[in-house]
């Protein structure tokens, strides 16, 4: 189940530039682009007359027209021109979803329209690219958005899965420390690995037998992103205060449900540290790339082993405290909104007997 009454990222800003772009977001539809106003529109990709997709149509000033019978919607969905016809029924529209574009990405609200507040909309990395510069991706998974959250919330897997790259050794990730507690819009997740040997993609910075302490601070901002805020210094630094130096990140982990079992990943990362070391996006950004790669083949062969099994038969260990706490947080999210949906329902029954 999805929790219908929140921002969720439909696309990067680049992804329609001078384009239509269709993607299926929540089970549903949905055409984004710019109209030749330059305003952004994100309507239902499914023309009202024979549900064709708007997507294959042609992007107008106001809006879209159809491709295949000419009819022409405004950014609100409003049906304004039907080829051969004056008069335009009031059914003659089309869904619309308010859209917000923010730093990098296009964000939509799949629920109601009412409860859209674009200042919850959030704003990280900061946007600093002289000192924090900054890149953006995006991978489309085969596996329930559920699971990429558990896995950014689960530091455990990154000393096996991630071990040629930005793991730590299985005892530094064994005697890490971890803390969690919750939020009002989520919860938060320290975990700190003191007097650790860095990882394959430090040792530039620190070289074989050089102790680091590594902590890595999560946000989970319910129900679909994280704020991560990384970094390692010298050993004995840490609790020291110090949370400045060579290897500092911070990533927006974010992630959009396609259907129950598939989802899109998008991820923001700004380096505080290269102008410590060699500059350029392909030093910094596509060795984590790749990393996110090798969790996404992980997850998606995850997700053919759990389709049709109950995961009550799973189990969970220690180092499965954040994950856990996520998912009740989620949970509470998706039950919360479901009764509120339920209660509206049976408050409009009463009124529709009357009528």
């Amino acid at each position: 189940m999805f929790v219908r009454n929140a921002w969720y990222v439909a696309a990067t800003q680049n992804e329609i530039a001078g384009k239509m772009l269709a993607r299926t977001i929540l089970n549903e539809p949905v055409v984004l682009f710019k109209n030749g106003d330059g305003e952004i529109c994100a309507l239902e990709d499914r023309c009202c007359h024979r549900g064709a997709p708007l997507s294959l149509g042609d992007i107008t000033a106001c809006g879209v027209r159809c491709g295949y019978h000419g009819m022409m919607f405004d950014r609100s969905g409003k049906c304004v021109d039907i080829p051969g016809q004056t008069a335009i029924p009031a059914r003659a529209k089309v869904k619309s979803y308010p859209v917000v574009a923010k730093g990098d990405y296009l964000w939509i609200w799949m629920g109601d329209a009412a409860k859209a507040d674009p200042a919850d909309v959030l704003d990280y990395p900061p946007d600093d690219q002289e000192n924090w510069p900054r890149s953006n991706d995006v991978l489309h998974l085969k596996a329930s958005y559920v699971m990429v959250l558990e896995n950014l919330m689960d530091l455990s897997h990154l000393s096996y899965l991630h071990r040629t790259s930005i793991g730590s050794s299985e005892t530094d990730s064994a005697n890490a420390t971890m803390d969690v507690k919750r939020t009002p819009r989520g919860m938060k997740f320290l975990r700190v690995m003191r007097n650790a040997d860095a990882p394959q993609n430090w040792l530039k910075r620190y070289p074989t037998g050089k102790k680091v302490d590594r902590w890595s601070d999560f946000e989970y901002v319910a129900p679909n992103s994280i704020m991560q805020f990384s970094g390692g210094v010298n050993a004995g630094d840490y609790d020291a205060g110090v949370r400045s130096g060579s290897h500092l990140g911070r990533t927006l982990h974010t992630v959009t449900p396609e259907t129950e079992k598939s989802c899109f990943y998008f991820f923001n990362k700004a380096d505080g540290y290269t102008k410590f070391e060699d500059p350029g996006r392909e030093r910094t950004w596509k060795p984590l790339t790749e990393v996110f790669k090798e969790d996404a083949h992980m997850l998606e062969q995850q997700q053919l082993r759990l389709d049709n099994f109950d995961p009550k038969n799973l189990m969970d260990i220690n180092t499965d405290v954040a994950r856990v706490q996520m998912i009740r947080v989620l949970n509470e999210q998706i039950r919360q909104e479901q009764e509120e949906m339920q209660q509206a329902q049976e408050r409009k029954q009463p009124s529709m007997q009357a009528g």
